[in-house]
């Protein structure tokens, strides 16, 4: 039995300003369905994160539709579960979808009881499908089936750690689903549940009663202890790490076990390209019409920079300056007292200097602000637009 494993889409993603939608369109068409087509897999396994917007446009629920269809022509079973990017709209028509061999999942019907996937020469498989569906919803659900737990303390990880003990397995089980494990390599590019909330970051040692476990939401490809894989993203959707490679898992399964696993790198539709150095060396540099964000290292800023690169390289989405300081203020809400602040003009100028330059205000560029300042005033009472 042939399976490749896939995860995080994205449909719809953007960057910066750049709407992706067209180069998804393209990585499908040019690399995802030729390799299908070659391979000719018995099962396709997406692990969430199919849509990038829980509210997704017309555009790409049309992109989505018409890869469905093309799975549907070339008659691949497919197995897809929802991520935390995606919303029930993901499996509006997921009953009518079964019938074309696409199984869409939002729900727990083959959690506790596996999906039961036999090829044509009769080797079986048994899936776990475990959807991305938040604690107290997930807590709900359960109780919906009849199965009540008692923890010590409210977190997912161990929610969990009770249904894998209950589960009632056989070989080979594979648990399907999407989350992040405390052991897993971050790309950048996820959303961070980690560092915000340890509820949803579960250990590998929890996965001991399945054969294999196969998971999304991770974009960089990795796998651990020989059994637990994440396929990452097929598509760079950070400059930080656009070069790292990109594709799907293939998996040769025979009497109960995996025979081999295979990363299948992909070709990217298109490239992202990260540019340090200083403003006149990066002028120099050659035009190029791939995606671009650049750094600077310059120390002052530089008049119409962004316009100026602009001109050498067209689909430039980012500009930052490297040894800029922000600043960051905690404030006591619970002591503060709104009638009591000062909304002077001058503080509140002086203020805004040292958050957006990193350093005190200059004298005379303050002498500068309130001539302008007292300019306006005195205009804005000659012509009645100013009461005080």
């Amino acid at each position: 039995m042939k399976i490749i494993l896939s995860s995080d889409w994205h449909l719809g993603k953007s960057l910066y300003s750049a709407k992706l939608i067209n180069e998804q369109a393209t990585f499908f068409e040019d690399s995802f369905f030729p390799l299908l087509k070659e391979i000719k897999p018995d099962l396709l396994i997406v692990a969430g994160d199919i849509l990038d917007k829980p509210l997704p446009d017309q555009e790409t629920l049309f992109l989505f539709e018409e890869l469905l269809r093309k799975l549907a022509t070339l008659r691949i079973p497919s197995i897809f579960i929802l991520g935390n990017h995606d919303s029930r709209r993901t499996a509006l028509h997921k009953f009518f979808l079964e019938l074309a061999g696409i199984l869409i999942l939002d729900d727990l019907r083959y959690f506790f009881n596996p999906f039961v996937f036999q090829n044509e020469s009769g080797e079986k498989i048994f899936l776990h499908l475990l959807p991305y569906l938040p604690f107290y919803e997930l807590l709900e659900k359960i109780k919906n089936d009849g199965v009540f737990i008692e923890l010590p303390e409210a977190n997912l990880g161990n929610l969990l750690g009770k249904l894998f003990e209950i589960l009632s397995v056989k070989s080979p089980s594979i648990l399907v689903s999407h989350f992040a494990t405390s052991e897993g390599s971050y790309s950048g590019e996820e959303i961070q549940i980690k560092g915000l909330s340890f509820d949803y970051l579960i250990s590998q040692s929890l996965f001991k009663k399945f054969d294999y476990v196969f998971l999304g939401h991770l974009h960089r490809p990795q796998k651990a202890k020989d059994k637990i894989f994440y396929p990452g993203a097929p598509l760079p959707y950070s400059f930080e790490n656009f070069s790292e490679k990109r594709g799907v898992y293939l998996f040769e399964i025979k009497e109960h076990k995996i025979l081999s696993s295979q990363f299948i790198p992909l070709s990217p539709s298109y490239e992202l390209k990260l540019i340090k150095g200083f403003f006149e060396e990066i002028l120099k540099s050659p035009r190029t019409d791939t995606y671009v964000k650049v750094i600077l290292r310059d120390e002052m800023p530089i008049f119409n920079a962004y316009e100026r690169l602009k001109e050498k390289f067209p689909r430039l989405l980012s500009l930052e300056y490297e040894n800029r300081k922000e600043i960051y203020r905690e404030i006591n809400l619970e002591v503060l007292d709104i009638e009591d602040m000062s909304f002077e003009e001058k503080e509140l100028f002086r203020e805004f200097y040292e958050f957006v330059e990193g350093k005190a205000l200059d004298p005379k560029l303050e002498e500068i602000f309130v001539k302008y300042l007292e300019e306006f005033y005195k205009l804005e009472r000659e012509e009645g637009r100013l009461c005080l």
